[in-house]
Formats: C-alpha cells, sequence, structure tokens
C-alpha cells in the first residue's frame, strides 16, 4: 500500500467538511433547474494516438476536429434555456445540465464550454459558481455542467485518475457525441474547465482526447498523468501556493486519492502514475506542448504571479496566487473560503480562462 494512504481518515475528514458547504450552496443552484429529457449516447471517438514527450522532444502533430456537427440540421437546434438531461453511458445513467442561449436559430456551430465540479459540489451549482452566465454575455456558447458518480455517502466525484480504461472519460467522449448529434456545435472549439478534481478531469480530458478538447483551464487541480498521449493542448492553469486540499507541492485530495477512495478502495490498478505537484505538472505540460523549457514569471498583481511558456506549439500559462487556499479566484464564496483558505479577487479565473479559450483557434 503505498504511504499516502494513510493520510486516508484525515483526507476523509476535509471531504466531510466540503460536504457540509455544498448543502449551504445547494439552494442557490435549485431555483435554476428545469427539468428535461436525454437522449441516447453514441459510441465515442477514438483519442489521438501518440507519445508524451517528457524529455523534450517534439510533440506529435495533432489530428482535431473542425467543422460544424450534425447536430447542425437537426430540429431541435433552436431550442434555448436550461435544462437537466440523462445519457446512457457505461450501462448508467448519466446526468448534465445544459445551457443553451436563447434566441439561436442554428445557423451558426456554438462552441462548448464544460464545466466539471468539484469533489462533492453539484454539477447544478456549478455555472453559478464559474459564472457562466456573465460570461455568457461576451460570446454565446453552450454551457454544459455533467455530473460525476456518487459515491457510497451519495455525493458526486469524478475518476479522474489516468487508468487504462476511465468510465469517466467515456462519459464525456459519449456525451459529446450526443451534443454534437442533437445540437449545432462547432466541433473545432470544445472547452474544459473546473476546478480541484474537476481541473483533475479537464486536464485528463486533454490526454485522452487531445482531439476534441481544444483547451483547458484547470483551477486548483493541474495534473499531468503519463501516459499522455496525442498532440499538443493549449492549458491555462490557477493555484494558490496555500492550496490546503491539493497542495501546491502536491498530494492532498489529487485524481488518485479521490479514485482510490471512492471507486477503487485499495485496488488502484497497478502500475498507474502517481499525481505530481503543480510545477512538475506544468512542466510536463510544457514539454507535451512543445515550450522551451523555463517559463518566465512575472507579477500581474499585488498577490499573484504569472508564469508563461514560450515557443510554444499550444499556449502554456499558469496564474500562483500567492497565500491563497482552495479556491476560484474572483469568485469569493466566503463559506468555501472558510473552511479551505482565502481567495483573491485581485484576478478573475473565469474571464481569463474565456479569453484564452477564444484565442485558440482551427
Amino acid at each position: 500500500m503505498r504511504p499516502r494512504r494513510r493520510r486516508r481518515a484525515g483526507l476523509a475528514r476535509t471531504v466531510a467538511a466540503a460536504a457540509a458547504v455544498v448543502a449551504l450552496l445547494g439552494a442557490c443552484a435549485a431555483d435554476e433547474r428545469v427539468d428535461g429529457s436525454g437522449g441516447t449516447a453514441v459510441p465515442p471517438a477514438d483519442a489521438t494516438p501518440g507519445t508524451d514527450p517528457t524529455d523534450g522532444t517534439a510533440p506529435p502533430t495533432a489530428t482535431h476536429a473542425s467543422g460544424p456537427s450534425a447536430g447542425c440540421g437537426a430540429v431541435d437546434v433552436t431550442v434555448g434555456g436550461t435544462t437537466e438531461e440523462q445519457i446512457r453511458s457505461g450501462g448508467l445513467d448519466r446526468s448534465y445540465q445544459l445551457i443553451v442561449p436563447a434566441g439561436i436559430d442554428g445557423s451558426e456551430p456554438l462552441p462548448i464550454v464544460l464545466g466539471l465540479h468539484s469533489l462533492t459540489v453539484d454539477h447544478r451549482i456549478v455555472p453559478a459558481m464559474s459564472g457562466f452566465g456573465d460570461l455568457a454575455a461576451t460570446r454565446p456558447f453552450i454551457g454544459v455542467s455533467p455530473s460525476g458518480r456518487l459515491n457510497a455517502g451519495g455525493l458526486p466525484y469524478w475518476d479522474a485518475s489516468p487508468v487504462p480504461d476511465n468510465a469517466d472519460v467515456t462519459f464525456l467522449a459519449d456525451l459529446l457525441d450526443h451534443l454534437e448529434a442533437t445540437r449545432c456545435v462547432d466541433t473545432g472549439q470544445v472547452f474544459s474547465m473546473g476546478m480541484s478534481n474537476g481541473a483533475q478531469l479537464s486536464s485528463l480530458l486533454a490526454c485522452r482526447l487531445p482531439d476534441r478538447i481544444r483547451a483547458i483551464a484547470p483551477i486548483a487541480g493541474v495534473e499531468q498523468n503519463e501516459p499522455c498521449d496525442g498532440g499538443p493542448v493549449p492549458v491555462i492553469a490557477f493555484h494558490g501556493d496555500a492550496d490546503p486540499i491539493v497542495p501546491y507541492g502536491g498530494g492532498g485530495l489529487d485524481s488518485v486519492t479521490i479514485a482510490d477512495q471512492n471507486l477503487y478502495r485499495g485496488s488502484v490498478p497497478p502500475g498507474t502514475a502517481e499525481p505530481t505537484g503543480v510545477d512538475e505538472s506544468m512542466r510536463r505540460w510544457a514539454a507535451h506542448n512543445g515550450c522551451d523549457p523555463d517559463g518566465v514569471d512575472e507579477q500581474v498583481a499585488p498577490h499573484v504571479h504569472k508564469r508563461t511558456w514560450s515557443g510554444c506549439e499550444a499556449a502554456t500559462e499558469l496564474y500562483v496566487v500567492e497565500g491563497a487556499g482552495h479556491t476560484w479566484p474572483g469568485k469569493p464564496q466566503p463559506a468555501f473560503e472558510a473552511q479551505f483558505g482565502p481567495g483573491t479577487t485581485e484576478i478573475d479565473a473565469s474571464a481569463l480562462a474565456f479569453a484564452f479559450f477564444f484565442d485558440q483557434r482551427p
């Protein structure tokens, strides 16, 4: 058994604290729900094969999806609003909240932005936490907030561990297939953002579905776990250097710990790569994206510095918030900050992520 597992009891208490905070926030999302119906999933596309160039060699060339999806000819492309939907994936009914802009006539394919929840956080809270409503005013997009499976306590989690057969990666590939078949989607503009456990899964999606994910924005949970196949994927990451939940230097509630606690229960598949801290994960992303080895730091706010890598085939950036805990920069959540450390309003991670996303062109 790996030494980290001896910390399970303490981490379990942390999860319980997170669940209590979620209960305080649950009412915020309840009034926004509108029930709807789901569809039938179709098989996921395979990720582009490749190798992980952590030795500094050039990354493989990406073959990325592009163009309007088949759903641009579907009947319901003009239906807007917020609905709670389901698809069938891996023999299970999987839920997601769908937010489609009102007044869309289906003539223009829209980007998709996946908003992936943190451990124990209800997926319907994500749009409010991430500021999807505010961001929709800057550019129309389809917002998608899927739910992870429920653990024994009835709380959602993601398996973001780099196991060979990952059911949550399959679910999100199935979900993209379904959305592209039933909505008018720009297949070359699919993005993923999330915090903590959702950041970990966003990171894994970039490794497993690089032909479908245009860029990612992991907040308080960036990882780069081998194997990471396929071509370069733009990454903009955010992390507090005093994060007590997913520590900057590694450990804590990383993807393998969460998967072990909630799914594998001591039987993590042999050979599963151990997650690393933020600096090593970003070094790996820089190598994967063909960047020069050393990033350049600049102070962009009194307590925030930005590290940018140059020479990249895919943009690679990291914002480090000095003294910050496990929070979403720019989106104050007092109940979370009371448990998980101070946040910041010196930068807005959501606004920076969206600007970064739409700078990436097919």
